[in-house]
């Protein structure tokens, strides 16, 4: 009997990891790289990106700061939405945004994404957390080109912990360990079962 008890310990033990990366993983299924690119008569001139994530299966939410361009000259900046898997990209099109929040929503043709489940309970101190997006270091890393911008790729992954929240100009502000560069802005903070905490900035 104690050999029983102990044995199911253990696979319990192994198995509350391998759910939580599979809620991960379901979740980053609905994470995109937002690619932002200026032309001027037809030649480009600039080319940004940051990270975003479903909230229906045709808007995403992004950064503002990520797509602020579109708005300044929304007819020289076209938005891109380029989701984790298959093999294409998509136009978005902004249709609100948010300055003091630094939130922006896409919306997009084409395919359908799951969206994301937010959190808003308590969140304790030590709690894990995970950032997924598209930062700009890996990309520079592993020597991606211009078009590995606009082909969906798997978000990349990084683990830390709840560290406190501050107010920032009416804001709440998660602090957390877990890595971000430029290009995760916009994507999502998750807890260990994949749902959405807040959005990452960098």
């Amino acid at each position: 009997m104690t050999r029983l008890l102990l044995l199911l310990a253990i696979l319990l033990a192994w198995s509350v990891p391998a759910r939580a990366d599979d809620d991960i993983s379901a979740a980053g299924r609905g994470v995109v790289r937002i690619v932002t690119i200026a032309t001027v008569e037809g030649e480009v001139v600039g080319f940004g990106h940051g990270s975003g994530f479903a909230v229906a299966p045709n808007r995403v939410l992004t950064n503002a700061h990520v797509v602020e361009s579109a708005e300044r000259y929304p007819g020289n900046v076209m938005i891109g939405v380029v989701p984790s898997e298959g093999d294409k990209s998509f136009q978005g099109r902004l249709i609100a945004i948010d300055s003091d929040r630094d939130l922006a929503l896409i919306e997009f043709t084409g395919i359908r994404l799951p969206a994301l489940t937010f959190y808003s309970g308590p969140i304790s101190e030590g709690n894990a957390m995970i950032a997924l997006g598209y930062p700009g270091n890996v990309d520079l890393a592993t020597a991606r080109s211009s078009a590995d911008f606009i082909t969906p790729l798997s978000p990349v992954r990084s683990q830390g912990v709840f560290s406190g929240r501050r107010n920032l100009q009416g804001v709440s502000v998660l602090l957390h360990t877990a890595g971000i560069a430029r290009g995760n802005s916009g994507g999502p903070l998750l807890d260990a079962c994949g749902r959405v905490l807040g959005v990452n900035s960098a």
